[in-house]
């Protein structure tokens, strides 16, 4: 049996060969590394200066990462801070302003309300609408109201025609012991036979008041 030394292998046929250490196919550790080193690309190959000349890529700004919830909640409390400070003359009744605590509420809900009834009608109880305009105004504006509802009666009635009226919105203006003056946006439907699909139209109104016998009544009406 051939035994073979420390730095040979036996094959097969006994014959002995280098081991794999010094083999001269199986480089070093170091020339290896070497190898590997001397296959990669230097910057001055790809033309940029040496190590010492490149500059850092610069590093995309980020933005501050601010959670919105508290930033909106934060906003909407400085609003109502500042919408609360700027309304109160109003709700204080201060001697600068033009409306009155103790009217406010009043004058706006006469006009919301007495505007429906004034300008809302129906063919089949146009006797009742009629009689709703007397309740609800007063002056020149109940007289000319109620003129042209009865002088158009049997019109209205033959062509079976229906308004109605609603307020989008509103906003006092002025409210005084005894009279107001409030801005509406109303939306008026109307339908009758000559136009049967409803016709829905808005208008922007200026509704004045004044107080008779402790009620408020509408005393003319205008466009904005």
């Amino acid at each position: 049996m051939t035994h073979a030394g420390p730095d040979t292998d036996t094959v097969a046929d006994g014959t002995a060969r280098p081991s794999a250490a010094g083999s001269p196919a199986d480089p070093a550790p170091e020339e290896k590394a070497q190898g590997r080193r001397s296959r990669r690309v230097e910057p001055s190959a790809l033309g940029a200066g040496t190590a010492g000349d490149e500059e850092p890529a610069p590093r995309a700004r980020r933005r501050p990462s601010v959670p919105l919830v508290p930033v909106l909640a934060g906003l909407l409390v400085l609003l109502l801070a500042a919408a609360t400070w700027l309304a109160l003359p109003w709700f204080r009744g201060d001697a600068g302003s033009p409306v009155r605590t103790d009217s406010y509420v009043e004058v706006l809900q006469a006009a919301r309300s007495g505007i429906v009834d004034l300008t809302s009608f129906d063919a089949l109880t146009i006797d009742d609408d009629i009689e709703q305009v007397r309740r609800v105004a007063t002056g020149d504006l109940r007289d000319e109201s109620l003129a042209q509802l009865q002088d158009r009666r049997q019109e209205l009635v033959d062509a079976q025609a229906v308004v109605q009226t609603e307020v989008v919105g509103a906003g006092v203006v002025s409210a005084g012991e005894d009279t107001g003056t409030v801005l509406l946006v109303i939306q008026s439907t109307q339908q009758s036979t000559a136009a049967p699909q409803a016709q829905v139209l808005r208008y922007r109104i200026q509704v004045e008041l004044v107080r008779q016998d402790g009620r408020w009544l509408l005393s003319g009406i205008s466009g904005r």
